[in-house]
C-alpha cells in the first residue's frame, strides 16, 4: 500500500483495502478487532478523495467493531463513539450546507447513547462521567447559537430543531447550566478542593453566558475553594486575571491543567514599558462556522488529528469591560485579506462573553487585547 500511497493511487488503495476487509471478515468474522487498521486506513484515504459519505461509513463501522466486540472495554466503546460524533461535527464544515444539521443531529443522538452508557457502567454520580457531562453542557450552548443564527443555517436549525422540539434558544442554555450544577455537585463528592473550585468556575461561566447577578459571589466562591486547597495566592491571582472566553471548550479539574491548555494555544502576557498598560495576547481563538461565529470549534477524532481545514484568519485587538463584554474591536489584518473576513471576525467579538479579571473581590476591565482568530472558509 505505501507503494501506491507515493503517487497517490487513491481508488487502488481504496481497491485493496476493500479486498483486504472482506478477506478478514471471512477469515475472523465482522467483529474482529484485526479490521481496525484496514478501517483506519480506509477513513484516511476515503477523506483524500473528499469522498465524506465513505467516511462516515468507515466510522460507523469501526464504532460498531468496538460496540459488538466482547473483548472490548468500556473506555473503548466510549471513546470510538466520540470519535464518530466528533467526525460528524467535523464534517458539519467538510460537506455541502444541506448536510450540516443532518450531521448536528446525528452527533446529538450519539451523544445520549454516550452517556447512557457510561452512567450504566460507571453510575451517575461517579467522576467519570464528568466530560460526558460537560460535553452535552457544550452541546446546549451549540444549540442556542445555531438556533440565534441569522442566516441559511438558523433557518435550517429552525426547521431541524426548534420546530420538533419546542424550545426556546435561552432555555437550552439554562439545560447546559443545570448539568453544570449537576456536575458540581459530582465533584463535590469526591473530596478534592481544588476539583471543586474549579467546578465552580465553570457553573460561575455559564451564570454568566445566562446574564446572571449571582455569577460574582460565584467566583469568588471558587477563589475561596483554591485557597482551602492549598492554591498559592498568586496563582489563584493569576488565573483569574486571565481573560477566557466562556464557555470553555474542556473541562479542567485543576488551575494548572487550565492555565497550561491556555498558554498552548498561544497565550502571551508581556509588560508595558514605563506607564503602559500590558500587552496580552489570548493566543488562538478558531470558531466552528462562519455562521455561528463565537462557538468554538469541536476537536476532530483522534485519527484525524492532523486535519486541515480551510481557514480565514484574522489578527484583531479589543478591550474587555468589568462585566466580560468586549469593546473596540478592531481587526487588524486579514489572510485572506478581505474586508468581509474582518468584519466577520469583529462580529464574532462582539458576541463573545469572557470570564472577567479580578482584582481582589472586584471586577476590573482589560486593555491592550489581542486574539488571533480563526474560522472555516464557507464552501
Amino acid at each position: 500500500i505505501s507503494l501506491h500511497s507515493s503517487v497517490d493511487s487513491f481508488e487502488e488503495i481504496n481497491s485493496l483495502l476493500g479486498r483486504q476487509l472482506q478477506l478478514v471478515h471471512v477469515t475472523e468474522g465482522p467483529n474482529t478487532f484485526n479490521q481496525l487498521p484496514i478501517l483506519e486506513s480506509l477513513i484516511k484515504n476515503n477523506l483524500e478523495f473528499n469522498n465524506l459519505g465513505a467516511v462516515t461509513n468507515n466510522f460507523e463501522n469501526r464504532q460498531y467493531v468496538f460496540l459488538q466486540n466482547s473483548d472490548s472495554t468500556v473506555e473503548q466503546k466510549l471513546a470510538s463513539m466520540d470519535d464518530l460524533r466528533n467526525w460528524y461535527l467535523t464534517a458539519f464544515n467538510l460537506d455541502t450546507k444541506q448536510n450540516r444539521l443532518p450531521y448536528f443531529m446525528k452527533s446529538r443522538s450519539l451523544l445520549q447513547q454516550m452517556l447512557t452508557v457510561a452512567s450504566d457502567a460507571f453510575g451517575e454520580k461517579d467522576k467519570r462521567m464528568v466530560p460526558f457531562l460537560y460535553k452535552e453542557a457544550l452541546e446546549k450552548y451549540y444549540l442556542m447559537t445555531l438556533l440565534t443564527a441569522v442566516d441559511e443555517l438558523g433557518y435550517d436549525a429552525n426547521d431541524f430543531i426548534f420546530v420538533p422540539e419546542r424550545i426556546q434558544p435561552i432555555t437550552y442554555l439554562r439545560q447546559g447550566y443545570e448539568i453544570v450544577k449537576n456536575i458540581g455537585d459530582i465533584v463535590r463528592l469526591n473530596a478534592d478542593k481544588e476539583a471543586e473550585g474549579m467546578a465552580t468556575v465553570y457553573e460561575a461561566d455559564y451564570q454568566m453566558l445566562l446574564g446572571l447577578g449571582i455569577a460574582r459571589r460565584t467566583y469568588q466562591n471558587a477563589m475561596d475553594l483554591f485557597a482551602e486547597a492549598g492554591v498559592r495566592e498568586q496563582k489563584i491571582t493569576d488565573f483569574f486575571s486571565r481573560p477566557v472566553v466562556i464557555p470553555a471548550p474542556e473541562y479542567y479539574t485543576s488551575i494548572n491543567d487550565a492555565m497550561n491548555a491556555q498558554e498552548a494555544s498561544g497565550y502571551l502576557y508581556s509588560e508595558g514599558e514605563q506607564s503602559e498598560e500590558p500587552k496580552i495576547h489570548l493566543g488562538n481563538y478558531t470558531a466552528w462556522n462562519e455562521s455561528v461565529a463565537y462557538t468554538p470549534l469541536p476537536s476532530p477524532p483522534n485519527l484525524l488529528s492532523d486535519i486541515e481545514l480551510d481557514l480565514t484568519r484574522v489578527e484583531i485587538g479589543f478591550r474587555i469591560s468589568s462585566r466580560g463584554k468586549t469593546r473596540g474591536p478592531d481587526a487588524e489584518s486579514s489572510d485572506p485579506d478581505s474586508v468581509r473576513a474582518r468584519r466577520n471576525a469583529q462580529d464574532a467579538l462582539k458576541e463573545m462573553v469572557f470570564r472577567p479579571r479580578f482584582e481582589g473581590t472586584r471586577w476590573r476591565p482589560t486593555k491592550n487585547l489581542t486574539m488571533t482568530y480563526w474560522y472555516p472558509t464557507e464552501k
